[in-house]
């Protein structure tokens, strides 16, 4: 996978860490990604977000000397990911490709997702950082926030005599939602906890965001609970089947998925193209009969895919778009009534 499409995966759906030219690190050897919860955080972002954390995922890479995590932002409108090199550091070449605008914006060229105005990133309280942040268009219609930085979140020296002072951790944040999300102040804020006993004490006071698993109405925002999709599809997490046909390298009529069904779109994950794992991200435009909305989807190894969806007259979810190689992409799947 070439670095733009790395950035572009980070930067869209942040599932993965890239961390390239980590200094004390080699291999790929990531171990499984793990559900958590939210106290675990080994940064604050349950805390610094202005929008409900609703889910938080953890992975290693060679034994624990590169540290991922990843949280689900207001029930899959967003996501944020840290790469934490706790013993180590990031190159002065990454940074450099960090700091550079027309590379943060390039990486989004074939994404559908139009990149309006940018604001650098130079410090955040922790010290050092660099990156951007940027407003986007989802093809050309859903406002979006993107991050990308890197920053310092280790204090003082560490244990290597040629520590440079480096970035230490890559950051990466996507939110395509209903609520504002303060990004900003997110890039500002975002820091490593110190006391994680002190900080899982504090987690456990927030009340918690139902995500729509039980019941029909079960998580609906007052801004969807009375509209047609809420009204004509149950909402929920099951396991079903989807016709996928991505370009010109993968076509299954009846392909098994993790389907979840939510007031304001929902996911799929799958098997893909060379058994790839993938994932699908939708998001509801149009509440009214017939719906409409737009897409995106991801593979571990880099592939990306995007475009429109509407239900027709049966509830047949039927979405098209197209790849990086600009070749067709289309789904479809039965929404189960309520």
């Amino acid at each position: 996978m070439n670095s733009k499409k790395k950035i572009q995966c980070l930067a869209i759906i942040a599932v993965s860490a890239v961390l390239v030219g980590c200094q004390t690190t080699r291999e790929n050897n990531f171990s499984e990604w793990q559900e958590k919860p939210l106290g675990k955080s080994r940064f604050n972002v349950p805390t610094i977000s202005s929008v409900p954390v609703t889910k938080l995922e953890q992975n290693e890479r060679n034994n624990g000397q590169v540290q991922n995590d990843r949280w689900e932002l207001a029930c899959g409108q967003g996501v944020v990911t840290t790469a934490y090199t706790f013993d180590g550091w990031f190159k002065t070449q990454s940074e450099v490709h960090l700091a550079d605008e027309q590379e943060f914006r390039s990486a989004f060229d074939s994404a559908e997702i139009t990149i309006q105005q940018t604001y650098p990133i130079t410090s955040n309280a922790n010290g050092k950082a660099v990156g951007y942040y940027a407003d986007a268009l989802l093809n050309g219609r859903t406002e979006c926030s993107f991050a990308r930085f890197g920053v310092r979140a280790t204090k003082g020296r560490k244990i290597y005599d040629n520590d440079q002072g480096t970035i230490d951790t890559v950051v990466t944040a996507y939110y395509c939602g209903q609520s504002d999300f303060n990004m900003a102040r997110f890039t500002q804020q975002i820091a490593v906890i110190d006391d994680r006993q002190a900080y899982a004490a504090r987690v456990k006071g927030i009340t918690p965001t139902n995500c729509g698993s039980e019941g029909n109405h079960q998580g609906a925002s007052p801004r969807t609970a009375e509209t047609d999709w809420v009204a004509n599809t149950k909402l929920g997490a099951y396991s079903g089947t989807v016709a996928m046909v991505w370009g010109n390298s993968f076509k299954d009529s009846d392909l098994d998925a993790d389907i979840s069904i939510k007031d304001y779109g929902g996911t799929l994950k799958f098997t893909g193209p060379e058994s790839d794992q993938c994932s699908v991200q939708f998001r509801v435009t149009k509440y009214a009969t017939p719906e409409a909305g737009t897409w995106f989807a991801n593979c571990n190894k880099g592939d990306f895919a995007s475009g429109d969806f509407r239900v027709d007259s049966t509830r047949h979810l039927i979405a098209k778009g197209e790849n990086d190689d600009k070749s067709l992409v289309e789904f479809s799947l039965l929404l189960p009534r309520p």
